[in-house]
């Protein structure tokens, strides 16, 4: 860091921090800002501007001071275990599903009378307050993704360096913030639309089945740390199927909630959103027999029979122990790949789908003797795959994949994700060279 000059640091940031845009975690947010932000907006006092900039902010505030403050504290793994902890998805999978039961009508969240009155003179103060908590669960809900930027400023937090880690965050934060800055204005637009028919309750009840669709990810991003082997890949796009289906029924009149009014006949675009929905949940039925769904796959856990959401399961051995992997490297004279991965890392997952089935890649791959460190459980072994990384490597980063010998002699390494099966493939081919 200290060879860049500061323009140049702060450019690598910002850039990081739009390709970090591209990501998996960072596509279910996107409803769910949008729903956010519709609901205030409903407000005969909103001022939508001011609460996207406060909506921005909070973002920059939240990953450049918490993440910040979390590594300085705990180390850098420390925020890394914060976005793995199974206690915290299930927690984040119930903020969605309240905000999705908000958008069915079937409760309102309402701030009791009192606190109302004493803030009745401080309402800018509340606004404040509010948008920073989402915000701040914004934030929460991305490390997965983000960590291949993030952990590696925030290593060298902790090791006193101070400048350059926060310079890195803001430029980060900053383009990450853009985007979202754009979709909390968006509802403004919404409001300027005509009032007639039930279309605006329409948007908000989808809104809410997809945020139920998000909540899910959650949930299984606990069930994978704990354990528990409840959600498969199947019933997870089972269950996703079933929420489409129910959005389906729901635009073809089925069924109505509570406080609409019910209306005679069917616009050709809620028929055409009807069917756009009902083939997405057939794309996930005939799914469940392992058929691919591309980038969709970062986010389903592994099949049933499958520890690890890959099609190598079957034709690779992977050992789980970096010592055996080096008495087997001892023996047979090959080089040892280890990928360090991580339960709820949706890029792992993504490449895992996507590259590593590639028969250039899985012929590289018999080369090698191969290790899968997972670094995000709750069990003492992951405390120290992760420590082993950050120490060894620098970094904390999901995914990493790195060649050594028998003595652990780095001969190369490969940190994040690519979509360009040659650069990888290259890396592979040039280790065994």
């Amino acid at each position: 860091m200290e060879n860049l000059s500061i323009f140049s640091y702060l450019s690598l940031s910002f850039s990081f921090g739009l390709l970090s845009l591209l990501t998996p975690c960072v596509f279910p947010l996107i409803p769910i800002t949008v729903s956010y932000f519709t609901k205030r907006q409903e407000s005969e006092n909103a001022k939508p501007l001011f609460d996207a900039l406060l909506y921005s902010i909070g973002i920059i505030l939240s990953f450049s001071i918490v993440g910040f403050v979390i590594a300085v504290l705990f180390g850098a793994s420390g925020l890394n275990r914060l976005a793995a902890n199974p206690y915290m998805n299930l927690i984040i999978a119930l903020v969605f599903i309240l905000f999705a039961f908000n958008l069915f009508g079937m409760f309102e969240i309402l701030v009791s009378s009192s606190l109302l009155t004493r803030l009745s003179n401080f309402q800018s103060k509340n606004n404040l307050l509010s948008i920073w908590v989402m915000s701040f669960t914004f934030t929460l809900t991305t490390f997965t993704c983000t960590m291949p930027f993030i952990g590696t400023v925030l290593v060298s937090a902790s090791k006193g360096e101070w400048f350059y880690p926060i310079l890195g965050m803001l430029g980060y934060s900053f383009a990450f913030s853009i985007p979202f800055f754009l979709l909390a204005l968006f509802p403004s637009a919404i409001k300027k639309l005509p009032r007639s028919g039930n279309w605006m309750v329409s948007f908000k009840i989808i809104l809410g089945f997809l945020e139920l669709a998000a909540a899910l990810k959650f949930i299984s991003n606990a069930d994978l740390v704990f354990g528990w082997k409840i959600l498969s890949r199947e019933f997870f796009l089972v269950i996703w199927a079933s929420l489409f289906i129910g959005v389906a029924l729901y635009l073809f009149g089925v069924f109505y909630f509570s406080h609409e009014k019910k209306e005679e006949g069917k616009s050709a675009l809620r028929i055409f959103a009807a069917i756009f929905f009902l083939a997405i949940s057939l794309n996930f039925l005939t799914a469940t027999n392992g058929r691919s769904l591309g980038e969709l796959d970062a986010y389903l856990p592994p099949p049933s029979n499958q520890m690890s959401n890959t099609k190598l399961q079957d034709e690779l051995v992977w050992l789980d122990n970096l010592e055996l992997a080096k008495t087997e490297a001892n023996k047979s004279g090959k080089k040892i790949f280890v990928d360090f991965t991580g339960y709820t890392c949706t890029n792992c997952r993504w490449m895992e789908q996507n590259i590593f089935p590639e028969a250039d890649i899985k012929e590289l791959l018999s080369r090698y003797i191969l290790v899968r460190l997972y670094t995000d459980g709750e069990d003492k072994v992951h405390e120290d795959n992760q420590k082993y990384e950050e120490d060894k490597f620098g970094t904390i980063a999901l995914p990493l994949y790195v060649g050594m010998d028998a003595n652990e002699k780095v001969l190369n390494q490969f940190l994040g994700m690519t979509r360009d099966k040659e650069e990888y493939k290259k890396f592979l081919k040039g280790m065994l060279e």
